[in-house]
């Protein structure tokens, strides 16, 4: 080789190496862009939830803790007046029937909004409750299993409530299902929440497009922040299987505990 195609041959030589730098700097910022994107549509989600789970629980207060003692009192003063004829007193049965129901529709909704349950007995404790009281009438027989229930972070106790009710909530109003199997286990470090019913099932991509789609979007959500997955399988007429994976010790450890 002569000192023409030497000096070619270098020349070709440091453009391939400053051509796989640039190549390889544009690969690190496309990839640390990807990164900076993800975390803050996390940041972003994250937020959004929780602002919404701040809400829901302050009205879940306000109903629990200032209108059911308001239509309380206002029951016991109905019940107190001094009435002659058996016109009134029919008139009074039936408010205190209206009233009774509206106190028992609003505690329903507090619960739903944020379940004292929940907070003071753990996750199990929590779905039992909420599936206990989806339950009537028993058009979907619910079946739930759990191991040994362990300590959960806020963010993370929230988050699977969150999921398994949505999850039941699309089975009622979706699915036609019979019966929903829930198997709630700790493996390894991970939390395995399984769901499986016997409904119509669906297309996948299909219903993440329509409105109907948002609940899917939630579960999604919620998965991502918690550092999980999520894997769906689901088939026209042969029911929806949910299988959610997700790492116990990093969501102790990072959780956000203001949920």
């Amino acid at each position: 080789m002569d000192a023409h195609e030497t000096s070619i041959f270098t020349a070709v030589f440091i453009a391939c190496i400053v051509i796989a730098v640039i190549f390889t700097y544009f690969i690190i910022v496309i990839i640390k862009n990807q990164r900076r994107s993800k975390a803050l549509y996390k940041s972003k989600i994250l937020a959004e939830i929780t602002t919404l789970e701040k809400e829901r629980a302050r009205i879940a207060s306000d109903l629990h803790d200032e209108l059911g003692p308001y239509l309380s009192a206002a029951k016991l003063r109905i019940n107190s007046l001094d009435v002659n004829s058996e016109e009134d007193n029919q008139h009074l049965k039936k408010i205190n029937e209206h009233l009774d129901i509206i106190i028992h529709r609003m505690r329903e909704i507090s619960a739903d909004l944020m379940p004292n349950t929940l907070i003071r007995k753990g996750l199990t404790f929590g779905i039992q409750e909420f599936i206990s009281n989806i339950s009537k009438p028993p058009v979907l027989k619910i079946h739930f299993d759990a191991g040994k229930d362990i300590f959960y972070s806020a963010n993370m106790l929230i988050h699977l409530y969150r999921i398994v009710q949505e999850i039941i909530h699309n089975t009622v109003k979706h699915a036609g299902a019979s019966e929903l199997k829930i198997e709630l286990s700790n493996l390894r470090n991970m939390v395995v929440l399984l769901t499986e019913d016997n409904g119509v099932g669906f297309d996948y991509n299909t219903v993440l497009m329509e409105k109907q789609g948002l609940g899917l979007r939630s579960l999604l959500s919620r998965v991502e922040i918690m550092g999980g997955e999520m894997f769906i399988e689901s088939q026209l007429n042969k029911g929806t299987r949910y299988i959610f994976e997700i790492p116990y010790m990093e969501n102790n450890e990072h959780g956000n505990e203001d949920l």
